[in-house]
C-alpha cells in the first residue's frame, strides 16, 4: 500500500483541512512510547496556524490525568486540547439539561466532570429525591447491586439514559475485566431502554470536539488507528478520516475496508501523514 490512499470521491486535498482529531493509543503513542512525528505534527499545527485536539475513548480517566502522560511523552500544552468521552458526555449531558440531575455510574472522576459541567450528581450515596434528568454510566468500579438498582429505577422512571462508550471489555495485565457496554447492557435489557452513546464509534465526542474547536466538519480530519471505532466515528459526524498503521489496523485490513469503516486515506505513520501535507502545500 502506498503512504497515502484517497478513496474515490475526497473532496479535497490533504493540506486543506484545519482541525485534527487525533486518537491517542496507536496514534499518538503507545504505551509509554511516543509515536513517530507525534510531536512535530502538534508543533506543524501551532506553527500554520491549525488546530489539533486529542480524543479519549476513556471512561475512567480525568481530562487532566490524560493530558499528564501526553506532557510526560512531550507533547505541548496538552490539557488545553485533549477531551475523553466522560467529558464529552458531561458535555452533552449539560447541553440537553442545563443544571440538570444527574445519576452517574461512573467513577468519582468522571462524575467530577459532571459537576464541573454544571450538572447535579444525585442518587450517589441514597435514593434522595425525584427521578433525574438523566442517568450517565461509565466504568463504575464501585459498582453494587443496589447501585445498578437506582440506574434501572430511575430508567423505569423517564430518566434520559447516556453511556460513555459501549466497550465490552477492559485490557488489564492479565487479561480482561467487564468494560462500560457491559454496564450499559445491563440496564438496557432491564429497562428495555436504548443508551445515547457518546463515546467512538458513536459520533458524539466528535461533535463535542468540533464545537470546542470552533470547527465545521468540513474543515477538520479525523485521525486514528480503528477502523471500528476513529474511522467509524469520523464518519457517523460527517468528518473525513485518516489512519495510521501504527495500531490496531493492518494494511491489508485498511485496503479491504469498505463503507463507513473505509477511511479517506491511509498512512503508515504520523510522520507520512505530515511528509504528504507538506508536499500537497508546495506550489
Amino acid at each position: 500500500m502506498s503512504e497515502t490512499q484517497p478513496i474515490p470521491g475526497d473532496a479535497g486535498t490533504i493540506a486543506s483541512y484545519r482541525a485534527f482529531l487525533l486518537d491517542l493509543d496507536g496514534v499518538v503513542y503507545r504505551g509509554n512510547q511516543l509515536l513517530a512525528a507525534a510531536r512535530a505534527f502538534v508543533e506543524w499545527a501551532d506553527a500554520s496556524g491549525r488546530q489539533v485536539i486529542f480524543l479519549s475513548n476513556n471512561s475512567f480517566a480525568s481530562v487532566a490525568e490524560v493530558a499528564a502522560k501526553l506532557a510526560r511523552l512531550g507533547i505541548p500544552h496538552p490539557e488545553e486540547r485533549t477531551m475523553t468521552a466522560g467529558q464529552a458526555a458531561a458535555l452533552a449531558l449539560a447541553e440537553r439539561f442545563p443544571g440538570g440531575r444527574v445519576y452517574a455510574l461512573t467513577v468519582a472522576s468522571v462524575a467530577g466532570m459532571v459537576a464541573d459541567a454544571g450538572l447535579q450528581v444525585v442518587w450517589r450515596e441514597r435514593v434522595d429525591g425525584p427521578i433525574p434528568d438523566a442517568v450517565l454510566v461509565g466504568l463504575d468500579r464501585t459498582l453494587t447491586y443496589e447501585r445498578l438498582s437506582r440506574g434501572l429505577r430511575a430508567l423505569l422512571g423517564g430518566a434520559a439514559f447516556y453511556a460513555v462508550n459501549r466497550d465490552p471489555r477492559l485490557p488489564v495485565e492479565d487479561g480482561f475485566e467487564p468494560g462500560t457496554g457491559a454496564i450499559v447492557a445491563a440496564l438496557e435489557y432491564a429497562s428495555g431502554v436504548s443508551s445515547v452513546v457518546v463515546g467512538k464509534p458513536a459520533p458524539g465526542i466528535v461533535a463535542q470536539a468540533l464545537h470546542r474547536l470552533g470547527a465545521t466538519a468540513e474543515e477538520a480530519l479525523m485521525i486514528g488507528d480503528g477502523l471500528d471505532l476513529d474511522i467509524v466515528a469520523g464518519h457517523a459526524a460527517g468528518v473525513a478520516t485518516a489512519l495510521v498503521l501504527t495500531g490496531l489496523t493492518t494494511a491489508r485490513e485498511a485496503r479491504t475496508a469498505q463503507g463507513t469503516r473505509r477511511p479517506e486515506y491511509v498512512f503508515a505513520d504520523l510522520a507520512a501523514l505530515l511528509h504528504a501535507i507538506h508536499h500537497a502545500d508546495m506550489p
